[in-house]
This record gives C-alpha cells, structure tokens and sequence, in this order.
C-alpha cells in the first residue's frame, strides 16, 4: 500500500486559509490589492477515519483583490499558485442589506454572498504533485456580523458549496471573533466543512479522487498592521484538527496589502 500513498492528495486553497468573504465593506470606489505567501506541511493523512504516516509539503502564493462598487457592494477575486501550478481561482459578489449600509450606527450586519470558483489550469488530480480535485464549485453563503464594544467583533458564516460531478459538494460553517482598531486588525477563527460524499480512499491507485469527500475542522488566525494608510503587512496561519481524505497539516503565511482610491469623494 505504501507506494501508492503519493496518489491521495486533496488540497484545496481552504486548507491554506480561511474562505475569501468577511464582514466589512470597503467602500464605493476603494479598492484592496493584497499579495501573500503560505508554507503547508503535514506528517499525517486522515484516510478515511484512519489516519497513515504520510509527509507532505505544499508552498502557494495567492493574489488577492476586493473593491467597492458602493458602500455595501464588493466584488472580490482570489488566484491562488500553488507548487508552481495555477490552482482555481474564485470570483464572490457580498452585499449588506439596504438597513446596513457600511456608514450605518447599527451593530448588527446581514451580508449575503455568492461566489464560484473553478479551475484555471488542467492540474493534476492522480499525482504526487496533485494540489486540488479541479472542481467547480457555486457557492452561496450568509454572513451575520455583532458589532461589540472597544472594537470586538463576532462574525458566523456558513452556505453551499454546490460543485459539480464528479466531485462531493458540501456545507461550510465557520465563526470568528476578532478586533479592529486604528492601525490593528486581528482574528482567531474555526472552520468545518462536512462533505456530503459517501467515497473514502481505501488504499491502491484505481479510484478517482475526483470522486472523494472532505470533510474537517481547523483553526486559524491573522494579524494585520497598518504601517501607512495604505500599505499594511499581516501573518496568519492555521491547523487542521480533524478531517476525513485530507492532511493533517498546519499553515503559516504573510503578505501584504496595498489600497487603491479609484473614486475620489462626492462633490455636493
């Protein structure tokens, strides 16, 4: 069984971070460009509810963009290269409820979302350098977001992700508490994605791992710092703590972000 151990490879961009779509807005005409690397590694893969020995090393570089086509509409893209491979990019469409415009007293936020992702590239799913299952996936979300004092805040999240055969869809949820204040931004976060598959690897070379669920739980956190008002750096990592056909692997990343006004202010 051992040297067929290099074909069981999963990994997706959600096991380097957590999902593209938070909870704030970045304003009409504001746009978020930020660039960022990751270092994956694991000792461990969850075969089934069997876990085997297994060392794996996965490096990706991400870019990423959000801009505000108003105050409570963004768009946001994210291309992730992973092990020197495009992987699949993501497109998502965030919107608050007209009672919650991002200049609003309320400290309550509903954001509704939907995105889709998909493969930009003719990777390799069968291979020891196999970074994903090349799956396309529409992906409708709600966002609730608790405004709290001292500028905490509490966020829950959770949808679809519908994807086409032959690969499982399955349900995420996840939820935050994090900080924002000044030139700091910070977060610790959990993540759960429940596969709706029935496949689990059971050894040897001959399935599709297109065909195999993935199911686990991680968690995760950044740090953000503003050095000028628009240019900041951040560090963020994460850990998975269970799973289902995927690694047991931990994540540190850093990058940074640049902030664009394309829009200037309203004259009156």
């Amino acid at each position: 069984m051992a040297k067929f151990l290099f074909l069981i490879l999963f990994y997706s961009l959600s096991t380097f971070s957590q999902g593209p779509v938070d909870g704030f807005f970045k304003g009409k005409g504001n746009l978020d460009v930020a660039l960022s690397g990751s270092y994956q590694h694991s000792e461990k893969f969850y075969m089934g509810f069997n876990t085997i020995s297994y060392p794996r090393t996965l490096t990706s570089v991400s870019l990423f963009a959000e801009y505000g086509v108003t105050n409570n509409l963004d768009v946001i893209a994210n291309i992730p290269f992973i092990n020197g491979q495009f992987q699949d990019v993501s497109f998502f469409v965030k919107y608050g409820l007209p009672f919650d415009f991002c200049d609003s007293e309320s400290p309550f936020h509903i954001i509704p979302t939907v995105g889709i992702s998909f493969p930009i590239t003719n990777y390799e799913t069968q291979a020891g350098q196999a970074i994903g299952q090349r799956a396309t996936q529409i992906q409708p979300k709600l966002i609730l977001q608790y405004q709290l004092k001292h500028g905490f805040f509490i966020q829950a999240q959770s949808g679809y992700n519908y994807t086409l055969d032959p690969v499982p869809s399955s349900i995420p949820v996840s939820a935050k508490l994090g900080f924002s204040k000044n030139k700091i931004y910070t977060d610790i976060w959990f993540d759960y994605q429940k596969g709706l598959g029935d496949i689990e690897w059971i050894g040897g070379a001959s399935q599709n791992f297109r065909t195999l669920y993935v199911t686990y739980s991680k968690i995760g956190g950044v740090v953000y710092y503003s050095i000028r008002p628009k240019i900041g750096i951040f560090l963020n990592g994460s850990y998975i703590l269970s799973g289902i056909n995927l690694g047991k692997s931990f994540t540190i990343g850093a990058g940074f972000v640049y902030k664009f006004k394309l829009i200037g202010p309203t004259k009156k």
